[in-house]
């Protein structure tokens, strides 16, 4: 584990998780990336917190990963597969893990693993100024683990299309394709998005988990069935 460190702060039921790289463009090495996942996973368990937020600093909310002194060399495909791709894979995983819900606060440039972070999170804000790109085929990577956090979020064609063209797409072209949640003005972006965490971080954290575990589960479920589970949580948290 890096003795890197992200910036953790806490507030009125919201944690707010700064990547702290600002100088590197918020870029993370695969063990920041364990540490990330880690550092979800604890404050997820932390029962006096209702809303985790993941932001930036500097010119970028995350440029991708930082592969400085990767090497593969002498790694079997499993040990590739368990500690470089797993490093990824696994803050995609607590993101959805979390019992509450996880914000992204996309306040500039969000590429790669920085987009599909921002994606896989359950709501992001976007500054108006931000632009989002998956660039990872113009360095012939095949990003099946970026299009894995934005399965069931962005529309299918338009997800193939990023893909395959690379292309950096506006805040508002990033909402209209399902990549984000809302435009805010870049120079109101700061106030309004600490003002919508303190909102939601107001409401009870049991209405706000069975919300998460609803979207959840519910997707994988036929029409019947989401039915019968929106009526059996429902009642439950009501009782």
């Amino acid at each position: 584990m890096s003795e890197f460190e992200f910036a953790v702060t806490r507030d009125a039921g919201v944690a707010r998780i700064d990547l702290n790289r600002p100088d590197q463009g918020n870029t993370l090495t695969r063990a920041m990336m364990v540490q990330l996942a880690a550092t979800l996973r604890l404050l997820g368990n932390d029962s006096t917190i209702n809303v985790v937020a993941l932001e930036g600093r500097g010119a970028a909310f995350c440029r991708g990963r930082d592969g400085t002194g990767e090497s593969r060399t002498g790694m079997t495909p499993y040990e590739i597969r368990v500690n470089m791709m797993g490093a990824v894979l696994d803050v995609y995983q607590a993101i959805a893990d979390l019992p509450v819900p996880v914000v992204a606060l996309v306040h500039a440039d969000a590429l790669g693993f920085g987009a599909a972070t921002a994606v896989g999170c359950d709501i992001t804000l976007t500054s108006s100024n931000a632009r989002f790109a998956f660039p990872e085929i113009e360095h012939d990577i095949p990003p099946t683990m970026a299009m894995c956090a934005a399965q069931g979020k962005i529309q299918a064609k338009a997800l193939t299309y990023l893909i395959y063209s690379a292309e950096s797409i506006s805040a508002q072209e990033a909402v209209t394709l399902g990549l984000a949640s809302k435009v805010i003005a870049e120079e109101h972006f700061a106030v309004e998005a600490r003002a919508f965490l303190t909102t939601l971080a107001s409401r009870p954290r049991l209405v706000l988990e069975t919300i998460k575990r609803y979207q959840a589960k519910a997707a994988h479920l036929s029409p019947e069935m989401a039915s019968e589970y929106a009526g059996t949580l429902l009642a439950l948290v009501r009782t």
